[in-house]
């Protein structure tokens, strides 16, 4: 069965406090150049609780993807997108949550959830702007690459001339950069 994404543009008073000070703000509202990628581990709403395995997540429960949202400054979760493997390399399945912008942005990144006592929390995130996959070898755990577009003079909206690739993994504590490179864009 298919759902429909889950939309939150800017509809959580926390969210609109935040883009309220980045308009105040006299930085310029780019993404960082570096993505942020931390390990942060917050209970969740009553709706997640008593669960034994991430698959039982409620990824419609607002006390659980509200954060995530919120972490992005917006967009939408595709749950049929979710993707469940050991990235950890602990034999527990974590779930890989993709946040979609809904436009022509694509990826913003993903929330990685564990459960832990009984609950839902994120494990950690992975800030990206463009595209992130999940590489999963047979062996376990997994690697995150996030792909972000690099325009040079004269390049269309469409198709930059290169990509910044970034490839992290699981450090036991965060999410880690273990590759990050330019390449040329093998669709151009």
């Amino acid at each position: 069965m298919r759902h429909a994404p889950i939309r939150w543009a800017g509809l959580l008073v926390a969210s609109g406090a935040l883009l309220l000070g980045a308009c105040a703000s006299n930085e310029a509202a780019t993404p960082s150049p570096t993505p942020i990628a931390t390990a942060t581990l917050a209970a969740t709403g009553t709706a997640t609780a008593g669960i034994e395995t991430v698959r039982e997540a409620d990824l419609s429960d607002i006390a659980l993807i509200g954060p995530i949202i919120d972490h992005f400054g917006g967009g939408e979760i595709e749950p049929a997108r979710t993707t469940y493997a050991d990235l950890t390399d602990d034999g527990v399945e974590e779930a890989v949550i993709f946040v979609e912008s809904g436009g022509t942005q694509g990826d913003l990144g993903i929330a990685v959830l564990h459960v832990q006592d009984g609950v839902a929390s994120v494990l950690g995130y992975v800030n990206g702007s463009g595209r992130v996959e999940l590489v999963l070898p047979e062996a376990g755990g997994g690697t995150i690459v996030s792909r972000e577009g690099i325009w040079a003079p004269g390049d269309a909206e469409c198709c930059p001339s290169q990509l910044r690739e970034r490839f992290y993994e699981w450090d036991g504590t965060a999410f880690v950069v273990t590759v990050d490179q330019v390449i040329d864009n093998p669709d151009r």
